[in-house]
């Protein structure tokens, strides 16, 4: 069958797939992040690791347990248990002059998670199982990322974890688990994230509520991590490319009042790589229906005692970026613009790319690599379609440092358009569509990447 042809079969079988059986279909704890309407929701990475965020409650399927457990202790009684459907379509085509790659799957899975209530107030514990089928795999066209090598099926159990609760604001969480910071996070946007293992204390201090000061940290150590498609942990340091088992020290904190946010996070892997992360952000509501955000960002990396990671050569390098968005009722025009230092590539092993200008297909994060964004999102709720958000992108990258290799130009449009209803059947129902079109021009030779997704998720709390 010609490309194109099981393209649209594919496409045509997932969606009819979602459409018709959303009662036991899709979705994920977290699929990236959902269209904002407003830019006080489009939240920069350092919000996403400390600040406390809302989420709309998914359909209860037996609340008939809930309402038997309201006299059980609370191990039992605050108890939570769910089931995350996800599947995923995924085509990459990329043409260059010295020939084409195109790699291609639809999968089906998602995850089961479980956790315990306090006992004694104390102490709590958890899991997530995380699983991936092939629905349509051709082998010749393997290397998603939504199945292991050979399109192969997968579960594993990603997290499992215990909790000590310190007071109401501070806890040590042990064991496998999922952390969302600049540099150590999920990056889900596959069949499942990565997750990590490890333990960690973190807590807040003031009321975030009122608007007035409020502090939130956190720190431990992290001792390996579990790709998306994978099934076993690896230490970080081997993750990050070292040929010796080392983890990884984080620390950080943001602080925040009113409008203002300022964070920062460091990461520190013996012999191997140190990054500092710090970030600001301000945003201001004109009138009910405008408002607008300025933010900054910037990263330090450089390698540490054996230099593990450049055959024992030190090495650094840094990454400045800013970010201004308007709001106009449930429209965000956005505007970017990264730089990074010329010594060095930046590295991110442990997590997706943290800058303004990453995009679907490309990081724009070579050695001495400039780059551009501006992009617009809508939801459509003003206009009587609740629930559906639209977004398109442009990003324009160039370097010649010497660093990154040739000297490079690189172009890319991102597409969006996502569903999300509000009637209460399909509370948690999340179906998105994407697209997106690279092309890179290396001294007169140019490859062209276009990529396809379609992703429909469906979260069900049990009880």
């Amino acid at each position: 069958m010609k490309k194109h042809s099981r393209r649209r079969a594919a496409i045509l079988g997932m969606v009819a797939a979602a459409g018709l059986s959303t009662a036991a279909q899709a979705q994920s704890v977290k699929q990236e992040d959902p269209i904002p309407d407003s830019t006080r929701q489009s939240l920069v990475a350092i919000e996403k690791t400390f600040a406390s965020i809302p989420t709309a409650e998914p359909l209860m399927l037996f609340p008939q347990i809930r309402e038997q457990l309201k006299d059980a202790p609370a191990f039992l009684r605050d108890s939570k248990a769910g089931i995350n459907f996800r599947t995923y379509y995924r085509d990459n085509v990329s043409n260059a002059p010295s020939g084409a790659a195109w790699n291609e799957a639809w999968a089906a899975g998602g995850s089961v998670a479980f956790e315990t209530g306090r006992l004694f107030d104390l102490i709590s514990g958890g899991f997530v199982l995380y699983t991936s089928f092939p629905v349509y795999a051709p082998l010749d066209h393997d290397g998603t990322g939504l199945l292991k090598p050979g399109q192969q099926q997968y579960g594993v159990l990603g997290q499992l974890y215990g909790k000590l609760h310190i007071y109401d604001t501070h806890e040590i969480i042990a064991g496998r688990y999922l952390y969302d910071t600049p540099f150590l996070g999920p990056h889900d946007n596959r069949m499942s994230p990565k997750t990590f293992y490890g333990y960690v204390l973190h807590g807040s201090f003031g009321d975030e509520a009122s608007g007035g000061p409020y502090f939130r940290y956190g720190g431990g150590y992290i001792a390996a991590m579990k790709e998306r498609n994978s099934t076993e942990f690896i230490s970080m340091s081997r993750v990050a490319g070292a040929s010796e088992d080392r983890g990884t020290g984080v620390l950080g904190g943001m602080f925040s009042w009113g409008p203002v946010r300022l964070g920062a996070i460091e990461y520190y892997n013996q012999d191997t790589i140190n990054i500092f992360y710090t970030e600001g952000k301000y945003g201001v509501a004109f009138t009910p229906e405008v408002s607008a955000a300025l933010s900054a960002q910037f990263a330090a990396q450089n390698s540490t005692g054996m230099n593990l990671l450049n055959g024992g050569t030190y090495w650094a390098t840094n990454d400045f970026g800013i970010q201004a968005q308007l709001g106009f009722s449930t429209a965000i025009l956005t505007a970017a613009y990264t730089v990074v230092n010329p010594g060095f590539n930046m590295q991110t092993p442990w997590s997706a790319n943290p800058f303004y200008t990453d995009a679907q297909i490309q990081a724009f994060n070579r050695a001495g690599e400039s780059a551009v964004m501006a992009g617009l999102s809508y939801v459509f709720t003003p206009l009587g379609l609740p629930g559906v958000g639209a977004s398109v992108y442009y990003f324009r990258g160039w370097t010649q440092a010497p660093a990154a290799g040739l000297p490079v130009l690189e172009d890319e449009w991102n597409f969006n358009l996502e569903w999300r209803p509000n009637w209460k059947p399909l509370q948690g129902f999340w179906l998105r569509a994407r697209y997106g079109y690279a092309r890179i021009d290396t001294m007169g030779v140019r490859n062209t990447i276009d990529e396809v997704r379609l992703i429909a998720n469906y979260t069900i709390k049990m009880y």
